[in-house]
């Protein structure tokens, strides 16, 4: 039985050194020009990124450019099937609502016209800069998301609401201002790409990312983005509630694919973290997330479990010394009479 209680001492503090070193890895910081150098590497590597993704926004766009036909008649027929479900009319919100205050009208085009890409383009490069063990994860969920979204321009091409003056909807930059055709941006917008809504995808994934990645009680606030982006592509006939809709489905379904498949190891959140660096950041990423989270996670359990087993083997175990004590350990009860 001394034999077991001195194994058990003996192996417990080895296990927890095993444990303990995983959470943190005794690797050397690295050097000011690997820094620098990794970081230019990954600046180039991500810029690519998004010149890929514009590239492809313009291949879709050439794709679907002629396909007038197709996209009114699948807006006729989506408005139709809003009515059935009992969707609110994005029309009469706009006339109750809306119309009757210009300034705001104003404001929701301008909103529309220079709010989206500058607010996502900031947080991204926020995320780079403070959170970058968190970048990758946020940027692949922003390509997957995208990605599927040209997908569906293809499969589903859809007239916007404002192209549809008999059903009631008024065409707030063409009668309002700022034009966004004025200034050209016709040319390069997929104006038969209402579904889904990228402003709103985008606006979605950028407020669950705060709230995963910061601390703070007001970063709940960060959901104010994306109701205050429904209500502007809605109220200024850019879009339809199911655009806004399949879109928050979409950046849903991108968010759990791509941490998925960075807790099954599949890629590391960032190729250019250092591996010794402190897990400091907010508990609901880094402990579902973070593959040093996952290794630790699995370092500690191993180490509980190898320790129960070691004092269970001390408690429990039989001393085969003698065919007596071995009875008494199978049957306790007898041995007590």
């Amino acid at each position: 039985m001394a034999v077991s209680v001195s194994s058990a001492t003996q192996s417990t503090p080895a296990r927890s050194r095993t444990a303990s070193s995983m959470i943190a890895p005794s690797v050397p910081p690295p050097t000011t020009k690997r820094v620098i150098v990794d970081r230019t590497i990954d600046l180039v590597r991500n810029a690519s990124l998004i010149l890929g993704l514009y590239f492809a926004y313009a291949v879709v766009r050439r794709l679907t450019a002629d396909d007038w036909s197709t996209a009114l008649a699948n807006g006729r027929s989506l408005l139709a099937f809003q009515d059935r479900i009992g969707l609110p009319s994005e029309a009469g919100l706009q006339h109750a609502y809306f119309l009757q205050n210009p300034s705001v009208v104003r404001a929701a085009n301008s909103f529309y016209m220079w709010g989206h890409f500058p607010i996502t383009g900031v947080f991204m490069i926020w995320v780079w800069w403070r959170r970058r063990a968190y970048y990758g994860v946020i940027r692949n969920s922003i390509v997957g998301l995208t990605l599927s979204a040209l997908v569906l321009h293809i499969v589903f091409p859809l007239a916007p609401p404002r192209f549809f003056p008999s059903a009631g909807f008024v065409d707030t930059a063409r009668d309002f201002g700022p034009n966004p055709y004025d200034l050209g941006a016709a040319k390069a917008a997929n104006q038969i790409a209402a579904m889904p809504s990228l402003h709103v995808g985008w606006s979605v994934l950028v407020a669950i990312s705060l709230i995963a990645l910061c601390r703070s009680r007001w970063r709940f606030l960060s959901l104010v983005h994306p109701v205050v982006t429904t209500c502007v592509v809605v109220l200024t006939a850019n879009h339809y509630w199911s655009d806004a809709i399949i879109a928050v489905l979409l950046v849903s379904g991108a968010w759990v694919f791509t941490v998925r498949l960075a807790r099954l190891g599949l890629f590391s959140f960032h190729p250019t973290v250092h591996p010794a660096a402190p897990i400091t950041d907010s508990p609901s990423v880094v402990w579902l997330t973070d593959p040093r989270a996952v290794s630790a996670r699995a370092g500690i359990v191993e180490g509980i479990i190898d320790v129960r087993a070691d004092r269970a083997s001390e408690h429990l175990a039989p001393n085969t010394d003698s065919d007596e004590d071995r009875f008494a350990y199978q049957s306790p009860s007898k041995s007590g009479a």
